[in-house]
């Protein structure tokens, strides 16, 4: 196979070199699963936004990237570490603050177990598919609006059919290569932060496992894309 190619490794290594944009790209492309993750948790809005914040110092200040290897950990569970540990640590500062003591900050420690975390992997594949999705709308307008509204508003072809003035067939017709281009951009988006070929093929077989308990909405595209 030829060389993997990672779009993540491309943003670290031009953020490492002390490019702005990349920090801030890296932020705008893998923050939003971050805030929900954190809201999840019971972080308030503005606190979740913070908390992104510090993951992201975290990464880019702190030297938990140089730790990271292409060979070794996936970045998924890495940032989803991150992030639990900053909770854990905004929660026991809001909790040292009530009983009036100091805690002892967690900033110098080592980076938690890469334990799995159901919440965390339900947020990123909602997350991936939004990405799938935005993507899907920039390059092919006419899919993204019948798929949207066949598989996220539940409308049936008819109804569809009327609301854009098009035939039945016509719709079947975009609903099906509609989702064949989703469940490529889904794989692209995955393969993105992916490390290696092995990763790659690893991560889609373990979001297709996690999304069987997960959310409804787009699973029957998302599946596909995930699955063999």
């Amino acid at each position: 196979m030829s060389q993997f190619q990672s779009t993540l490794w491309t943003l670290i290594s031009q953020a490492r070199q002390g490019e702005e944009r990349a920090v801030t790209d890296f932020g705008h492309r893998y923050g939003p699963a971050v805030i929900a993750y954190c809201r999840r948790l019971g972080l308030k809005a503005e606190e979740a936004e913070d908390a992104a914040q510090e993951v992201l110092l975290r990464f880019f200040c702190r030297g938990i990237l140089q730790r990271v290897h292409r060979r070794h950990g996936r970045f998924r569970s890495l940032l989803c570490a991150v992030a639990r540990n900053v909770v854990h640590r905004h929660w026991e500062h809001r909790s040292a603050q009530k009983r009036a003591h100091v805690t002892q900050s967690l900033s110098g420690q080592d980076v938690p177990e890469q334990i799995p975390d159901k919440t965390f992997d339900h947020e990123w594949i909602r997350h991936l598919i939004d990405l799938a999705l935005l993507r899907l709308s920039r390059a092919h307008q006419q899919y993204h609006e019948v798929l949207y509204r066949f598989l996220l508003e539940n409308s049936s072809y008819a109804e569809i059919g009327r609301a854009l003035g098009i035939t039945e067939t016509t719709v079947k017709n975009r609903v099906y290569r509609g989702k064949q281009k989703l469940i490529q951009l889904l794989r692209d988006e995955v393969r993105d932060y992916s490390l290696s070929w092995d990763q790659y093929a690893q991560e889609l077989e373990y979001l297709a496992a996690a999304l069987g308990s997960g959310r409804q909405d787009l699973q029957e595209a998302a599946t596909a894309a995930l699955g063999s």
